[in-house]
């Protein structure tokens, strides 16, 4: 299944990994691009010398291309700089102001790699083309974790229409049917997250991968509650708790915050400083502003999504899934979701083309 891009990456079918944190490791990434489609590894949740040494499993796993997810403008400076490094094929990112994007893409394009910019918000996508982004990724309202608040039905067309490059669905996207609906919809493939991190390479506790096969399309809910600014997350005991929960959490957010600080091997100024350039920049892909309070909120929701994803518990931490999820019904392998999406797509664009014609 050729588009531009398969063309861009070298792929051989339009789908591509989500970078999500703690659910992407070095395993999933590379049983993605092995499936022909586009591993992507989420950069945050690691140190500069834990990126690296994860790159290069990566790269003992898999010999086709595959990328990093970087979350701009959180401290990503250090973790930039082993991706250029390294020579990652393809670099995503996400968030960040165009002092910080447009170094990026320099350094990525003078070594020959390509830049995915991701975004939700038409302006966001002109200005990725302008600084230079090989593609967008457009995250539609279905998506997990943070999104704008256009669907993707509108969005997607949107977008393709306002620039040149080549545009990657993201959020509501599991099987041949989103694949088909995105190439309709004029996108040039999709990024699929919580249906590839509910396959078998995933290395994933059974029991959140059941909590995904259980819930249906309903079970998600979206709200700034879960780390500070609209976030789509499974509805579940610990989700309701902080729904209910006012007031600002301040002995939760500093617990939170020793722990992110040693988790990523940051002193008590890298931290500082992160949070400082954080407080009152454009927080999530779909816009708005982080305050002191949705900092804390921030800390305390990747605790918790820890919690879900590295601990295995998905009734006291929380997981962010799209509503995709009632779409998901099975724990297959990478590679039997990667061929049963592209044959599915390619019997409905058949089937369509057939109709027309007719």
């Amino acid at each position: 299944m050729k588009t531009r891009m398969t063309e861009l990456f070298g792929i051989k079918y339009p789908i591509m990994l989500a970078g999500m944190n703690w659910l992407t490791t070095p395993k999933l990434v590379a049983a993605v691009s092995d499936a022909g489609a586009l591993g992507v590894l989420a950069g945050a949740q690691y140190n500069p010398d834990s990126l690296r040494k994860a790159i290069n499993e990566i790269r003992q796993m898999t010999k086709n291309p595959f990328g990093v997810n970087l979350t701009l403008g959180v401290g990503s400076g250090p973790l930039a700089k082993v991706v250029i490094e390294e020579k990652v094929p393809v670099v995503n990112y996400s968030l960040g102001r165009p002092p910080e994007i447009q170094p990026l893409i320099q350094a990525v394009h003078a070594y020959g790699g390509k830049i995915i910019g991701t975004i939700a918000l038409v302006r966001h996508a002109q200005r990725s083309e302008q600084l230079g982004a090989d593609a967008l990724v457009i995250t539609g309202y279905e998506a997990a974790s943070h999104s704008g608040n256009v669907g993707a039905l509108v969005l997607v067309p949107q977008v393709v229409e306002a620039v040149k490059v080549p545009c990657i669905g993201a959020g509501g996207y599991a099987d041949g049917k989103g694949l088909a609906a995105a190439l309709a919809l004029g996108a040039e493939g999709i990024s699929m997250g919580t249906r590839l991190a509910c396959t078998r390479e995933a290395e994933v506790a059974d029991a959140v991968k059941q909590a995904w096969v259980k819930a249906t399309e309903e079970d998600t809910i979206i709200d700034p509650a879960f780390d500070g600014i609209n976030c789509r997350v499974l509805r579940n005991k610990k989700a309701e708790e902080l729904l209910q929960k006012k007031g600002m959490p301040l002995a939760d957010a500093m617990s939170a915050g020793m722990l992110m600080k040693k988790e990523l091997d940051m002193g008590w100024g890298q931290l500082i400083t992160t949070a400082r350039k954080m407080k009152g920049q454009e927080a999530g892909i779909g816009g708005g502003k982080r305050s002191l309070g949705s900092l804390m909120r921030f800390a305390i929701g990747a605790r918790l999504f820890r919690t879900a994803t590295v601990g295995g518990d998905p009734v006291n931490g929380i997981l962010m899934v799209g509503q995709t999820v009632g779409r998901i019904k099975d724990i297959p392998t990478v590679q039997e979701v990667i061929d049963r999406t592209v044959a599915e797509a390619q019997q409905i664009l058949k089937k369509m083309n057939s109709q027309i014609a007719g």
